[in-house]
């Protein structure tokens, strides 16, 4: 007897379950929640900072290595005067951007690898 209400038990659980599952009610509070968070992350204040956490690394390197050489193009002719200097400075620039492009590609296979690790 104790038998027969142990799968009487199991049977309104997985009934009441599956009622749950199919339930509505729950789907429209999922999708409203999704909309009004969708309102709330569009009303956020623009944010230059946060804006810039999420470009990648390899283009972050690219844009600094870039900065950087384009100071140094400017820089250049002031302390030295050649007839190169404009193009070493252009030389800078490219070299600079490579650089900063490549320990970008570095930061983001890290990143990449270290997602994959603690997925596991």
């Amino acid at each position: 007897m104790g038998n027969n209400n142990d799968e009487l038990e199991r049977l309104k659980h997985l009934r009441d379950q599956q009622l749950r599952a199919r339930d509505p009610h729950k789907k429209q509070q999922q999708l409203q929640y999704n909309i009004s968070r969708r309102y709330r992350e569009s009303r956020e204040p623009f944010n230059l900072k946060k804006m810039w956490r999420e470009v990648e690394h390899k283009w972050r390197g690219l844009i600094l290595g870039g900065f950087f050489g384009f100071v140094l193009l400017v820089a250049l002719p002031h302390f030295v005067d050649s007839e190169w200097t404009e193009l070493i400075g252009f030389g800078a620039l490219l070299f600079l951007m490579l650089i900063g492009a490549a320990i970008g590609q570095a930061a983001d296979a890290r990143d990449e690898l270290r997602d994959l690790i603690h997925k596991r």
